[in-house]
């Protein structure tokens, strides 16, 4: 089986501007949540680290994606790295999301047809990051990028 490439300038380009575009709505949403006051005292305590985590690094996508288009080497190690971490919280996202429904009351009447379209709802989300990422892996450890 044969994997297809991306260019280099495309792989940097993509995550250069996905990288980007992440960071600006994360602050700007924990900007919003801030200043109205609607984040509760438990939920800064307890998940604020990771969602700094999570700017960090998308943080480092973004530095990475320019590292490579600038030609550095640690750009390929850095985005590389970038695309496993982001395939990882993508299945964990997806896992969390799909559980949450399992702990649904059953009076709220989650029928078959609601876990199909959840399902569907992650996997339409969930596979386009991971494919990218995998041939985004695939071309950054290849010839063609060393």
């Amino acid at each position: 089986m044969i994997i297809p490439t991306l260019p280099l300038s495309f792989i940097g380009w993509f995550f250069a501007i996905a990288s980007f575009v992440a960071l600006v709505i994360g602050v700007v949403l924990l900007q919003h949540l801030f200043r109205g006051g609607k984040i509760p005292s438990d939920y800064r305590q307890s998940r604020i680290i990771g969602d700094f985590a999570l700017l960090l690094v998308w943080l480092i996508g973004l530095a990475s994606a320019f590292a490579l288009l600038i030609g550095y080497d640690w750009g390929r190690t850095g985005l590389e790295y970038f695309c496993w971490v982001l395939i990882v919280l993508t299945l964990l996202s997806g896992g969390t999301r799909l559980a949450s429904y399992q702990q649904h009351p059953p009076e709220q009447g989650l029928t078959p047809r609601a876990w199909v379209t959840a399902v569907a709802g992650v996997t339409l989300v969930a596979l386009p990051i991971i494919v990218i990422c995998a041939i985004s892996i695939h071309t950054l450890r290849g010839g063609v990028a060393l």
